[in-house]
């Protein structure tokens, strides 16, 4: 009976061993998956990209460098045709993203008489920081970027208006939980809430394993945000009356459409002021390229298919004179083409809220 009852208790405590470098592992493991998944990104190379850059547009638009605290890093960014007179535009960008990654969006709002902020969050390009932090920074960074406008004279009685993708989806909507002056926000592909959006991230990493770590994830993030760690975009836009204008494409991968997306939780909102688009058109329902046009489309179609020739002609090891003159022969203007209708939708809705 002895030998019995020292059996279990070597089991139990051989058990609670197990259990207990299950649980240091598990911490560890998900803090170097958080490090990994947001992990500083810098801007593109001039020459290697086709992206639009503000060398290519600087004889067009004037902009004047700014810079604000958010938590204990300076983030660097520009105000964009700043004598322009009919509201001030903040765009929040995207994950991989920076100040100048929605240049064409900026040019938009800028030739139909706006002001534009454009900034890069913690851990981004210029902006200081060792790495992104996490979902919930975009956040707390737009937050920083409307409490430095509030602080201008020059912006007092300026209509400011909202506007991000992705990331900056949630940034726009879940920001509204703060008090700052907001005439209307326009968020695209946004998710409601970071826990699941991370959980959805990791099932296509990881598989179901991903909940097994649910209850580190959910320590690491209260950790690291705090009270702001569980912020819901669907609650921010119900605690306010400010419209807002939920864009998503219905075949979205990455911010899936029907569970972790804003719009998924339509049924949940009840500020009146917020309108929605769904986008279906096969050209423009994803994630990335409900901005775009058709021409654009056919016009990256082609592009894409002579950079595939030169990957294979190169066995995908092509030295970098050659990628500079493939991106030299790029029209990048028609590479970022918008959708004429997708943006004049936002712009409607900007004006329509101040009226």
């Amino acid at each position: 009976m002895k030998t019995k009852k020292k059996a279990l208790k070597i089991i139990g405590i051989v058990l609670l061993v197990l259990l207990a470098l299950f649980c240091i592992a598990s911490f560890i493991g998900v803090q170097i998956l958080m490090n990994d998944t947001f992990e500083r990104t810098e801007p593109p190379e001039a020459g290697l990209t086709s992206s639009i850059l503000y060398e290519d547009i600087e004889d067009r638009y004037d902009r004047e460098a700014v810079s604000f605290l958010s938590g204990e890093n300076r983030l660097y960014g520009h105000l964009y045709c700043p004598d322009n007179a009919d509201g001030l535009v903040v765009i929040s960008h995207g994950m991989g993203g920076g100040e100048e990654s929605y240049l064409p969006e900026m040019m938009y709002f800028a030739d139909h008489g706006y002001q534009v902020l454009c900034y890069s969050n913690t851990g981004c390009w210029d902006s200081e920081g060792k790495n992104c932090v996490g979902l919930n920074q975009s956040v707390l960074d737009l937050d920083a970027a409307l409490t430095w406008v509030e602080g201008e004279s020059r912006f007092d009685g300026v209509p400011v208006f909202l506007f991000g993708h992705s990331w900056g989806g949630y940034a726009v909507t879940a920001v509204l939980h703060f008090d700052h002056d907001i005439a209307a926000s326009a968020s695209v592909a946004g998710f409601n809430e970071a826990m699941p959006m991370i959980l959805s991230w990791g099932e296509g990493m990881l598989g179901p394993l991903i909940y097994a770590e649910y209850p580190f994830i959910w320590i690491n993030q209260k950790l690291t945000f705090g009270d702001t760690f569980d912020l819901t975009a669907v609650d921010a836009i119900n605690s306010t009356d400010t419209p807002v204008l939920i864009l998503h494409g219905d075949k979205d991968t990455t911010v899936e459409f029907d569970t972790v997306s804003i719009i998924s939780q339509k049924n949940c909102i009840t500020n009146p002021h917020v309108q929605y688009i769904v986008c279906g058109d096969d050209h423009r329902n994803g994630h990335n390229n409900l901005f775009y046009s058709q021409a654009q489309r056919d016009y990256a179609e082609e592009v894409n298919k002579i950079g595939e020739r030169i990957d294979e002609q190169y066995d995908y090891n092509v030295p970098e004179e050659v990628l500079r003159e493939y991106y030299a022969s790029i029209d990048k203007f028609r590479a970022r083409e918008l959708d004429e209708g997708f943006m004049e939708s936002i712009l409607t809705f900007y004006r329509e809220a101040v009226k």
